[in-house]
């Protein structure tokens, strides 16, 4: 795993603990603004609102930045060799190359991801806990293919195997000759 669990599942809840009163205030907020406010109570009712609101956004975006995560953790749990390249990442996360990095640098900020370790040079990210420089795969393509198990939607780099999200069920993909 490159995700630090015990970090994550802490994270999760202050976020969750801040975010639960603050969307409930909002709406108190508001609510006690529109039945009673008066012109001098208006704008502190304003600046509280505002406050929780953006404790809500931040909520939501820590969440979304850590499903990110865990979708990166699952690339590269399905790596065999070590290094992947970052083109394959953003591909098979339907993303950028930068927004890849910039996830990569948050998660590393907050000490959720670990052992990773980016490689500018051959633009990959190498997984210190499997990197083997003399066992390296020469890009290895992932390949779209469904679980035998659940005939759910899969990608998995060519000759590994991986494990079907859903179902559980052992999964290896096929090597893939490209121009036939």
């Amino acid at each position: 795993m490159y995700i630090n669990m015990s970090k994550l599942y802490v994270q999760m809840a202050i976020w969750s603990v801040i975010c639960v009163p603050a969307a409930t205030s909002i709406f108190v907020f508001i609510g006690t603004m529109c039945e009673y406010g008066d012109a001098g109570t208006v704008p502190i009712f304003l600046i509280f609102t505002a406050a929780a609101l953006a404790l809500v956004l931040n909520y939501i975006k820590t969440m979304v930045y850590i499903g990110r995560m865990k979708a990166l953790d699952d690339v590269c749990r399905s790596d065999d060799d070590g290094s992947v390249p970052m083109s394959q990442i953003a591909e098979y996360m339907h993303t950028t190359k930068e927004k890849v990095m910039r996830l990569k640098n948050y998660g590393e900020k907050k000490k959720i991801l670990i052992n990773l370790v980016y490689d500018a040079q051959g633009d990959r990210l190498i997984l210190t806990d499997r990197y083997n420089p003399a066992n390296a795969a020469k890009d290895k393509p992932f390949v779209g293919m469904a679980c035998p198990g659940c005939n759910a939607s899969l990608k998995i780099r060519a000759t590994t195997t991986g494990i079907c999200p859903y179902c559980g069920r052992s999964v290896t993909a096929p090597n893939i000759i490209i121009g036939q």
